[in-house]
């Protein structure tokens, strides 16, 4: 959403994603907040900014974009305006989540394989020697190449976790005795595409205010995936292809090195953390202590060969949005009709198994 006038950045990291397009998030809980991109072609000094939406809770001034860069509005502005489209759907490979949201509230998105409208491009770049992903292994990394991860194929280790059913299964705010999972089941297991075999983890959405307020986005994806088959790539550069698994460790988040050489931590609420990278702010982990060995892990760090949903690995429940009716939680007028519209649309697009050519 785009800004009348450039926003307070205090308190706020800066990292520049590509010439001329800079992010800004939150140095304490990895939050993402503006971007600010250097229009080149318009002219020198010419910038604009944009809010991420997720931070917003009410409406505020209108407001178009603008050039104005003095740094004096601390207020970021609501237009009326709703969603309509979807943007960079070409470094997706697979369409991403557009693919359940033809129309928002009625409204059909439009579809850009770039930046599409006029919008600033952020170039689809990948850190040099991250990718490596095959049929055994899939790699993830961030946006700057500092956190890099490999995850396994579901083994006998991937059962050993005992877990309650997330919210994405069994709504928590029902009260559900089935909530406890009393019967023990391996429900992150899922079976493959085309047979019968646990190849595959659970993925799915959320839109909890919590998740919200520390991506900075309406929207997080999750894949479900048992500790022991995440290992963490730490300290120094990125390895050659050929002497990749040795820069590898398994994922221990109380080691006193290595893990915290790449991840910051933040505590959402009591006994739930979550990791991102200090340098460009991506999420990566959300996990608990009650949960201890099985982690959420950000589906947007994951490069697979058939596209960013990552369905040779991932099984996407589609029935709900996980806290779904949190999308307008300490939220109001306009901004929190909006976001519900959102979220309502992709959960019913998601169970009537809609999905559009991109």
């Amino acid at each position: 959403m785009s800004l009348a006038l450039a926003p307070s950045l205090e308190g706020l990291r800066a990292y520049e994603a590509t010439p001329h397009f800079t992010r800004y998030f939150c140095a304490t809980c990895g939050c993402h907040m503006f971007w600010r991109h250097e229009n080149a072609e318009v002219g020198p000094g010419k910038v604009t900014f944009a809010v991420a939406t997720g931070v917003l809770l009410e409406k505020a001034d209108e407001g178009v974009a603008g050039d104005d860069d003095s740094g004096k509005n601390d207020r970021a502005a609501a237009p009326e305006q709703q969603y309509g489209r979807h943007i960079n759907v070409a470094g997706t490979k697979d369409g991403g989540l557009s693919i359940w949201m033809p129309e928002l509230r009625g409204r059909a998105m439009e579809v850009y394989g770039h930046g599409g409208g006029g919008t600033a491009q952020e170039a689809q770049t990948m850190p040099v020697g991250a990718s490596g992903s095959d049929a055994d292994v899939l790699q993830g990394f961030c946006h700057c190449g500092t956190v890099s991860i490999r995850i396994t194929r579901p083994d006998a280790s991937s059962r050993l976790p005992r877990s309650n059913y997330p919210d994405l299964i069994v709504p928590y705010h029902t009260g559900s005795p089935c909530i406890t999972n009393p019967d023990d089941e391996k429900w992150w297991l899922r079976p493959s595409r085309d047979s019968s075999a646990t190849t595959r983890y659970l993925a799915g959405t959320c839109a909890c205010r919590s998740c919200r307020l520390t991506s900075g986005f309406e929207i997080q994806t999750w894949a479900f995936i048992p500790r022991s088959n995440i290992y963490l790539r730490v300290g120094g550069a990125i390895p050659d292809l050929g002497s990749i698994e040795d820069a590898y460790q398994p994922l221990d988040f109380a080691a006193p090195e290595g893990n915290k050489s790449v991840l910051q931590s933040y505590e959402s609420s009591p006994g739930v953390l979550r990791e991102f990278c200090a340098r460009c702010g991506a999420n990566v982990f959300w996990h608990d202590k009650w949960r201890p060995d099985l982690i959420d892990v950000s589906v947007g760090l994951l490069d697979a060969p058939e596209g960013v949903r990552a369905e040779d690995w991932l099984d996407w429940w589609t029935e709900r949005v996980s806290f779904s009716e949190d999308a307008v939680d300490g939220r109001y007028g306009e901004v929190g009709k909006r976001a519900l519209g959102l979220i309502m649309s992709l959960e019913y697009d998601m169970k009537r198994g809609i999905r559009i050519h991109v």
